[in-house]
């Protein structure tokens, strides 16, 4: 997981740095403000963003759940939530991969996982490894929420 400003995301070495640039400078560029709700191409199937708007929830009725072909750059672009992520290692698929979707949901405890407060400008990167539980209610009392995550091929 990576965690920063959406103006100081960088590119690492272990990335392919041809497509997280791109999807760096598009979100850079507020490339975000003119989409509708629902998934846009900024790269074909390389990189596309999902624009989406609803109420956070409870913590009770959050899940854990992971990628594998996409990692995500997740953006909060109005209203708080919660996001839990820990390393998926221990921890039981409850709902099966999906190929299509590419996700799994995973039961597991939040004993050791990190909370993040995503709010604009604070993005979260989240890799394969990262099981990550998101839309969760500050003080478990839910808000709108307007997000954007852009989902970036890592084959």
């Amino acid at each position: 997981m990576i965690c920063a400003s959406v103006t100081d995301l960088l590119v690492s070495d272990n990335m392919i740095k041809s497509r997280w640039e791109k999807a760096f400078r598009w979100l850079k560029n507020e490339g975000w403000k003119n989409i509708p709700q629902g998934q846009t191409e900024i790269d074909g199937s390389e990189i596309y963003v999902f624009r989406s708007g609803y109420r956070s929830k409870v913590y009770s009725d959050c899940r854990f759940e992971t990628h594998r072909r996409y990692a995500d750059i997740q953006l909060v672009i109005s209203g708080t939530e919660l996001l839990e992520v820990r390393g998926r290692e221990g921890m039981r698929v409850c709902e099966a991969y999906s190929a299509e979707k590419d996700i799994e949901f995973l039961d597991g405890d939040s004993r050791g996982a990190n909370t993040v407060i995503l709010s604009y400008p604070l993005a979260a990167v989240l890799f394969p490894d990262d099981a990550h539980k998101p839309s969760i209610a500050p003080d478990d009392i839910p808000g709108e929420i307007e997000k954007i995550v852009v989902k970036v091929l890592l084959e």
